[in-house]
């Protein structure tokens, strides 16, 4: 393969990245992927791995639904190190406050399609019995999915590979120019389409894309004899995630195939460093404190933090960018990009082909009207 014969040129070796070039080798497109880490080196590395079928907008549900279908064509050839299950979430909820918006929530799942049964405390107590006593309730989401996002970019990867696509590893890109990707020592790659997967990095590469940095932190527990068996979240995740202050929590459980488990979320605008704060950790645990205390006597394994590409309009870049014909974004998709890979990945390429999507592709193609709309960057509050 010559620097002349590639269809797509990707920039970002994440889970959204390796998703756009396995839709595209899976067409026999001749595809090249280019990041100056390892695969899953970003982002993408610092996630839970929990595809949920959010419905913050329909436009998220919509995506996120096509892309869990996506999910589970690919999930039983997976590894075992990738934790594939389709083990559901568990939203809860600790008021009666919290009850009304799990029956909203049903009554959008159900609109959709999509399966969710609601739940008393007691049989939320017999499904995950470390949980506090005195919830209110719940709903289960049976068809969601866990998986872990390292393991499945280097998957990913290695089906491109395989089908002769080309991984550029270790390249620092420096500028992405209509047909064409140019790099560190005069490394350069041409194509029909240059794919921008750049998370936090797009702005740098595609000037004007309006993405910002979301800083979240993690909190690693190492687990006991018991195991949580769900991905647990309290039902006032939106409202929290929503919250205007300078950094907001909301419970957010998620189970490890060997028996730890993940505690967020927290999101917090601005920031451009990955220093972890003392202090948002010590919320996390607090909030173990509020709905599983019995986990906050299992030892710390550690804590970290990600900055997620996040969009004003709290949808993702998906399709031609407008400005320079033949660059193309996949990028924005804040803390749903290993929910929405797939799903993004199949829509960036059939655009591609220009051929018809399997959902709408209007709501997260890149237009002038919508660059000028969100250019300000994302607003204080996030539908998630």
């Amino acid at each position: 393969m010559t620097r002349d014969e590639l269809d797509l040129a990707i920039v970002g070796a994440g889970i959204v990245g390796a998703a756009c070039a396995f839709a595209a080798a899976n067409e026999g497109l001749r595809v090249a992927i280019v990041d100056s880490g390892p695969p899953a080196g970003g982002t993408t590395s610092a996630g839970m791995g929990h595809v949920v079928a959010l419905d913050s907008s329909p436009q998220v549900l919509a995506l996120a639904r096509y892309s869990q279908r996506l999910w589970r064509e690919v999930g039983p050839h997976l590894p075992p190190s990738a934790g594939y299950r389709e083990s559901g979430t568990l939203w809860i909820a600790g008021s009666e406050e919290e009850l009304q918006i799990a029956e909203r929530r049903s009554e959008t799942l159900h609109a959709a399609g999509i399966p969710a049964e609601r739940l008393d405390p007691e049989e939320i107590a017999v499904m995950e019995p470390l949980l506090r006593e005195g919830l209110h309730g719940g709903l289960l989401v049976p068809e969601d999915l866990l998986v872990d996002p390292p393991a499945a970019t280097r998957y990913l990867l290695d089906i491109v590979r395989d089908r002769g696509g080309r991984i550029e590893l270790g390249r620092t890109v420096r500028a992405i120019r209509p047909g064409r990707i140019e790099g560190d020592l005069g490394f350069e790659l041409r194509a029909r389409g240059v794919v921008n997967a750049a998370g936090v990095r797009a702005p740098e590469l595609t000037p004007r894309v309006p993405i910002a940095p979301r800083k979240g932190h993690l909190l690693h527990l190492q687990g006991g004899r018991e195991r949580i068996r769900h991905q647990v979240v309290e039902l006032r995740y939106g409202a929290g995630v929503r919250s205007s202050e300078p950094v907001a929590v909301a419970f957010n459980l998620h189970p490890r195939a060997d028996g730890s488990v993940l505690v967020g979320a927290s999101r917090e605008t601005g920031p451009r460093d990955g220093a972890v704060d003392p202090a948002v950790v010590e919320r996390l645990r607090a909030k173990v404190r509020e709905f599983a205390p019995r986990l906050d006597s299992w030892p710390t394994l550690g804590a970290w933090t990600g900055l997620r590409p996040a969009s004003a309009d709290h949808l993702p870049w998906i399709g031609p960018w407008p400005e320079e014909p033949g660059v193309w974004l996949a990028t924005g998709h804040e803390g749903l990009g290993v929910t929405a890979a797939l799903g993004t990945g199949r829509l960036l390429v059939d655009q591609f082909l220009g051929r018809p999507t399997a959902i709408p592709a209007e709501p997260y193609r890149p237009t002038a009207e919508r660059i000028a709309r969100t250019a300000s960057g994302p607003a204080p509050e996030d539908a998630r």
